[in-house]
């Protein structure tokens, strides 16, 4: 069974404060190393709007972008104006996907890692 660093924990709790700070809903988060061998931890959470996702997805970016953990996939610049509905933050270890309710409904990530260990800060 994996452990989850102390360093990796401070992270998740830091991200978590900023989705509730933001009034996200349903934040989860599931520890994947169990289940899959090349993902981490996922940081899931709904957000309202596809505005307040960004905002989300703003602040976490000036938390985690100084730590220089992982050269991000996805550039919050380069999502179109109408983007999906999902936002994905990537930092190597932990991934965070900031979904609207129908999207994070539609892919219920919850369901199909539903093996995944849930982890409680």
């Amino acid at each position: 069974m994996s452990k989850i660093s102390e360093e990796s924990l401070t992270h998740l709790k830091k991200i978590k404060q900023s989705l509730s700070d933001k009034k996200c809903e349903q934040i989860q988060i599931l520890d994947l190393q169990d289940v899959n061998s090349y993902l981490s931890i996922f940081v899931i959470a709904t957000a309202k709007t596809e505005t307040q996702a960004r905002s989300c997805a703003k602040d976490i970016e000036k938390y985690m972008k100084p730590l220089k953990l992982a050269e991000r996939r996805n550039h919050l610049t380069d999502l179109p104006k109408d983007a999906t509905g999902w936002v994905l933050l990537d930092y190597g270890e932990i991934c965070v996907h900031i979904m609207t309710e129908e999207m994070r409904s539609y892919y219920s990530l919850e369901r199909l890692w539903g093996d995944a260990k849930v982890i409680s800060l």
